[in-house]
């Protein structure tokens, strides 16, 4: 089942528009951009997701998948109508993460949208887990157990996207989204993630 950020987007997009995806998770969330008629450029830095992406899509001429880091230059030419990302900023260090979204920004047309859900730090991972810095813990257990994520409040949020207007930014349970899509049995419970709608000024 696609996320909803993902079914968001897709509603809103014309013809033809051009997302640019951050994360291929599963590739659950590209069906939904391919019935809006939408082209999608993937970015995926984990090699077997973006093999397995590329085989699943592979006779789809709208979709391309490559690997490549998230903080890294987007190998991608040309700007994009849009962005999405419901998973892969929630890993890594702030540098990175910042470093992903800066590079996002710089793709966007004006008035571009960009959906993307971060980690929160109300989130008792946070709290838990082995802190790595300020913003930075990984769970000691579960299915991601040892896997850095990164936590924000909401001021560090607004930080994060300048440059971008802000639609919203909504803390929310995993639990009651998506979270249990992407985490096994009750883990998903207390979860909580950052859901935020972004878009460049323009």
């Amino acid at each position: 089942m696609p996320h909803p950020l993902a079914r968001e987007l897709a509603r809103g997009l014309e013809a033809g528009a051009r997302v640019l995806l951050l994360g291929v998770g599963s590739g659950r969330n590209v069906p939904p951009l391919l019935a809006a008629d939408a082209r999608v450029d993937v970015l995926e830095d984990d090699p077997v997701r973006a093999r397995a992406a590329a085989e699943r899509f592979a006779a789809e001429p709208r979709v391309r998948v490559t690997r490549a880091r998230y903080a890294g230059p987007i190998p991608f030419a040309g700007g994009f109508a849009a962005a999405l990302s419901t998973h892969a900023l929630q890993h890594g260090s702030l540098g990175s993460v910042t470093a992903a979204v800066a590079g996002v920004r710089s793709r966007l047309g004006p008035g571009a949208r960009f959906l993307l859900t971060l980690g929160s730090k109300r989130d008792p991972r946070f709290a838990s887990g082995r802190r790595i810095d300020a913003n930075v813990a990984a769970p000691l257990d579960g299915s991601e157990a040892g896997v850095a994520h990164v936590y924000l409040d909401e001021p560090e949020v607004r930080a994060l996207l300048a440059g971008f207007e802000i639609e919203s930014a909504l803390e929310a349970s995993a639990a009651d989204t998506a979270g249990r899509w992407a985490h096994p049995g009750a883990e998903a419970d207390g979860l909580v993630h950052w859901f935020v709608r972004a878009r460049r000024p323009g």
